[in-house]
Order: C-alpha cells, then sequence, then structure tokens
C-alpha cells in the first residue's frame, strides 16, 4: 500500500516535484513537494570543514536523484544529521512543515532499518 502526502505540491502542478519514499517492506509512504520548498531547504545546508558532503554534496553537484530517480539515500544519519542543522526560522512555512516531516520520516527510518529514497519527477 501507498500512502501519498501530496499538500506541499498541490497548486504547483507541471513544476518539477520532489519525493521522499519511506520503503517499509511492502509499504510506501511518500513525501512530494514542489522543488522549489526542496531548494528553500537545500539552499540552507552548509558545507563542513571538508567541503560538500553526503545529501549536500549530491545537490550541489547535480548528482543522485538528478541522475537516476528513484535513488537511494546510503547514509541516513548524515542526511538526517544534515536537516537538522539548518536553521528553519530563514524558511517559508511550508518549507518548515517539509524539514520536519523529512526528518522524521529519517529518524523513523533509522530506527526501523527502513530505506529512503529521493525521486525528481
Amino acid at each position: 500500500m501507498e500512502l501519498i502526502n501530496k499538500k506541499y505540491y498541490d497548486g504547483f502542478e507541471g513544476e518539477p516535484e520532489i519525493q521522499f519514499i519511506n520503503k517499509r517492506g511492502n509499504d510506501s509512504e511518500i513525501l512530494v513537494m514542489w522543488e522549489g520548498y526542496f531548494d528553500q531547504i537545500m539552499r540552507l545546508m552548509s558545507p563542513d570543514e571538508s567541503g560538500w558532503t553526503g545529501l549536500a554534496y549530491c545537490y550541489n553537484m547535480y548528482l543522485g536523484w538528478y541522475e537516476e530517480s528513484p535513488w537511494a539515500i546510503e547514509d541516513l544519519q548524515m542526511a538526517l544529521k544534515q536537516f537538522e542543522s539548518i536553521d528553519s526560522q530563514e524558511l517559508c512555512s511550508e518549507a518548515k512543515e517539509i524539514l520536519v516531516l523529512i526528518c522524521d520520516m529519517l529518524g523513523e527510518s533509522i530506527s526501523n532499518s527502513f530505506k529512503v529514497f529521493i525521486a525528481r519527477e
């Protein structure tokens, strides 16, 4: 069964979308958002001492979900750490809500050994 949340894509039909897909055996939870909200979130990630890493590296180098969709997030803990490092006060209200949902999804996936994928449509 698929549980799809398209709240953050409504009104943007025809624009690029990003999907976070939480695979739970045969079931999936999918968070669909307008790419603009996702860009707003990703732009607030900062490089660490060694440069871009994890999802921020893929985003800035147009790798991962840009080349292969859906694309599996290999290091969920690093991804969660990167999203948690974002100052949500700099986001619009929708992007703030999305950030919380992404962090919740990643946290649950880590706890339950689920896989998470990102798709760009």
